[in-house]
């Protein structure tokens, strides 16, 4: 089954930049305790930028997915200008955050911690490589190549692993700065060589394919507006989790920790959403090109039905050992018996999330791309913070009201993506069906 072939490289691609950021986080909470905090906050920013980039130029990756004949002017503009948009989003960005830096210190009275800025600055200047890592995947990807990116991916979380090793072997002692450059100069050798095999492999793809091609200033604004749907897409998916984060900090400390634990063991599961919702919306893009409904909706139910019986069992695990899972976190009853609770409640939330994924990448693969995104922020954004605020002062002022909005929210939104994919197969269908039986003009 193609799906499957596709979706696990995918789902373990997706597992493995978990695993860096888990492997990132453990070295310096166990070896560079006092900079724990700085890290945390450095590190969730560069998150949140990188998922904004992948949604931004993943329009890059449905357009090849989707493409019959790879050796068009087209298909070589978009390249281009991904790969040229990539370096330059990524200067931008880091360009602006130590501009940022510079003004808070001048306005404020009282500076927040200088290493927060600091870390969050050197670790930024790692965003071009990994905006051009996304870029050269999203190629890769696109050809069906998945097991490219999952090589490169573990190669790197493996680079990472011995350096840390490395680290805890020498007697100089680490300070929160020399580990974040190191890890950025991994980012940089890792991603060089992405493009190096890149520049070797794309002539088997493209005939005189070169990234320098001139591209007019209409090129770069096609391509921005046609990546700003699914960056906002994403980028609102990401905050609202921000923001829940923010709200369970006001109800208590506790309620912060137990609700972080959770939401990490969430996303291990939620990479398997990913990883196959990427694969459907692959599958679909050549479909749509080639008007084939009927092997989209197939394509769909397959995704469902791949997904439901991988993540059955490991949600009744879930179910069984949440007490085990609460474990892993902390040591403390009280956020322990929170972690439990939420792991339940979450399991709801996880199954209506996978569905709404697949359906939304599934989408993502016919270019429907603002009606789902304005969904995803109006219900998850909107109403998901909403409810959550209206939960903790009318039901039950603890982390659990969170988990239950967010159980709340992501049905409705499975319910609508699902009703925006039906009827844009049938308007598609009947669309079709028209042109083929209207006369055609002598």
């Amino acid at each position: 089954m193609e799906i499957l072939r596709l979706s696990v490289p995918l789902i373990f691609s997706r597992l493995g930049d978990m695993i860096g950021s888990l492997i990132f986080f453990s070295f310096i909470g166990h070896y560079i305790v006092d900079s724990l905090s700085a890290a945390s906050f450095a590190l969730a920013s560069l998150s949140f930028m990188t998922v904004v980039g992948i949604g931004f130029f993943s329009n890059m990756l449905i357009t090849i997915a989707g493409a019959t004949d790879l050796n068009t002017d087209k298909i070589k503009s978009e390249i281009a200008a991904s790969f040229n948009l990539a370096i330059f989003l990524g200067l931008i960005i880091l360009c602006i955050i130590f501009l940022i830096g510079k003004f808070s210190s001048k306005i404020e009275t009282k500076p927040s911690s200088p290493d927060d800025f600091k870390a969050l600055l050197t670790l930024s200047i790692s965003i071009p490589a990994v905006y051009l890592q996304i870029t050269i995947f999203n190629f890769y990807n696109g050809i069906r190549k998945t097991q490219y990116e999952l090589t490169f991916t573990w190669l790197l979380n493996s680079a990472l692993a011995l350096t840390c090793i490395v680290y805890t072997n020498i007697d100089t002692d680490i300070n929160l700065s020399d580990f974040i450059i190191t890890y950025v100069c991994l980012r940089y050798l890792f991603s060089f060589a992405a493009l190096a095999f890149f520049r070797i492999t794309i002539q088997k793809h493209l005939n005189n394919f070169s990234a320098r091609k001139k591209l007019s200033k209409d090129d770069y604004i096609k391509y921005m507006i046609c990546g700003l749907p699914m960056a906002l897409c994403f980028g609102s998916e990401s905050l609202l989790f921000l923001l829940l984060s923010l709200i369970s900090k006001h109800i208590n400390d506790i309620s912060l920790s137990a609700y972080q634990a959770s939401i990490h063991a969430a996303s291990i599961i939620y990479m398997i959403s990913i990883g196959i919702g990427n694969a459907a919306g692959i599958m679909t893009a050549r479909h749509y090109k080639t008007k084939d409904f009927e092997a989209i909706s197939k394509t769909h139910s397959q995704a469902i039905r791949l997904g439901l019986f991988i993540l059955t069992p490991i949600l009744t695990a879930c179910f069984l050992l949440n007490e085990n899972i609460s474990l892993i976190y902390t040591s403390d009853t009280a956020t322990r018996i929170l972690i439990e609770k939420n792991i339940i409640i979450s399991i709801p939330f996880l199954m209506f999330e996978f569905i709404y994924v697949v359906t939304r990448l599934t989408l993502r693969g016919m270019n429907d791309l603002w009606t789902p995104t304005v969904m995803t922020i109006l219900t998850l954004n909107v109403f998901g913070v909403f409810s959550s605020v209206t939960l903790l002062s009318l039901y039950e002022h603890t982390v659990h009201s969170v988990f239950i909005a967010l159980v709340a929210c992501s049905f409705i939104l499975m319910l609508l993506l699902s009703w925006r994919l039906r009827h844009t197969l049938h308007h598609a269908k009947t669309n079709t069906k028209e042109n083929l039986c209207r006369p055609k003009l002598p």
